[in-house]
């Protein structure tokens, strides 16, 4: 297996299990052709400063007939490529290092060579590769020694992969007006945005016009299986991928239930996390989810907004210091992965004990996932609470 699945099969045997038909899904059943698939993986990792995903990029670039002495670089690639290949490998890259501000023409240029079907892949590949490369980097995953593997069909036994629909349960953290000290040391950009610029940015967010159509539930359902189709969703995340490539978005849907089930965390902790992440990039979408996902957990509106005050400030102090400091971890895995060390990850470990530091990195990864589609896509966020509706379940 590769080293990622094993990594994380130590703690969470059957979320390993539900990323290895992901990664499958996306290296083999792609709708983009191989070789342009193999380039733009490439493309990501490159950005990500990812060798491991760099060297897999090559082995499936000549698994499809391509040429790796093509991907030696940046400028090699661009070289050896199409006008249209150019487009999508300068989207890709934008969609890593500065997603919110892509032009909206480039993406209509590519909508128009590649089909909508293409061009909606084109994000999801890219959201996949910022979770892959944050997994291998985040935890230091070395090659393995008969790699680069090629990728792995395998079946599970039922009951593995969590396909039923699954909300980890609420629970709400204490937060002291005083006592715990700031451990954490500010940075200067952190408050350039205040509380009523990040309020007035979801208010614009509302009124996006996104890439491509939202397609409706009845249009979207028909494409799923029964255990996606059991419950009937507005939310424009889900109708965006499930409507233009279920393929990809299925078994990624499969592997974050699967976490869930098999380690769930804390409610307000994890968007918590998050919101760090959609502040860090600036994804306004995924900002807007957050508060909604607070106010699901059980924080009124007037404690959701004094939350986010408190993780938008440079004073986290009331926050516990393995708060602050997972926060801190957040932030730095969302804007410079590979400046992470070993003792990073140790450290969140020693915080939080080390199952639940695996289920916090894979939900942190998680979100610089679910961002790149929400800023690829550029989608309007809801102006209704659209998961107000979703109990939460325990799972069998």
């Amino acid at each position: 297996m590769p080293s990622w699945a094993r990594a994380v099969a130590v703690h969470m045997p059957r979320t390993a299990a539900a990323m290895l038909q992901l990664d499958y899904a996306q290296r083999m059943n792609s709708p983009l052709p191989p070789q342009l698939r193999a380039k733009l993986r490439w493309a990501v990792a490159e950005c990500n400063r990812c060798e491991y995903s760099m060297h897999y990029a090559k082995a499936d670039l000549k698994r499809a007939g391509g040429n790796i002495d093509s991907l030696a670089n940046l400028e090699s690639l661009l070289a050896s490529s199409t006008a249209t290949e150019k487009n999508a490998i300068d989207f890709i890259r934008q969609l890593t290092t500065n997603a919110p501000q892509i032009p909206d023409s480039l993406f209509e240029s590519l909508r128009q060579d590649l089909g909508e079907h293409q061009a909606a892949s084109l994000i999801l590949l890219g959201a996949y590769g910022n979770f892959q490369d944050r997994i291998v980097l985040g935890l230091g995953l070395p090659m393995e020694p008969n790699g680069p593997l090629e990728p792995l069909n395998v079946e599970f036994v039922p009951g593995a992969i969590q396909l039923a629909p699954l909300v980890p349960a609420s629970s709400t953290p204490s937060i002291a007006a005083t006592g715990d000290p700031d451990v954490i040391r500010d940075e200067s950009l952190w408050t350039d945005l205040s509380y009523q610029q990040l309020q007035e940015r979801l208010e614009h967010q509302r009124t996006r016009k996104p890439r491509l159509p939202v397609k409706s539930w009845d249009d979207v359902k028909r494409n799923l299986p029964e255990s996606l189709r059991q419950r009937p969703t507005s939310i424009v995340w889900n109708l965006m991928c499930y409507g233009y490539v279920p393929e990809l978005a299925i078994p990624w849907t499969n592997a974050t239930r699967t976490m869930w089930a098999e380690l769930p965390g804390d409610r307000v902790f994890e968007e918590s996390l998050f919101w760090i992440q959609t502040r860090t990039i600036e994804c306004n979408y995924c900002m807007g989810h957050c508060e909604m996902l607070l106010e699901v957990a059980g924080l009124n509106k007037q404690e959701i907004a004094d939350r986010v005050r408190r993780l938008g400030s440079d004073d986290w102090s009331g926050f516990s210091p393995p708060e602050q400091r997972s926060y801190a971890f957040a932030r730095k895995l969302t804007q410079a992965p590979w400046t992470l060390t070993p003792d990073d990850y140790q450290a969140l470990e020693k915080e939080l004990g080390p199952a639940k530091a695996m289920s916090t990195f894979w939900w942190l990864c998680r979100g610089l996932y679910m961002t790149r589609i929400s800023d690829g896509f550029q989608l309007p966020l809801e102006t209704e609470n659209v998961f107000g509706g979703i109990p939460p379940a325990k799972p069998k």
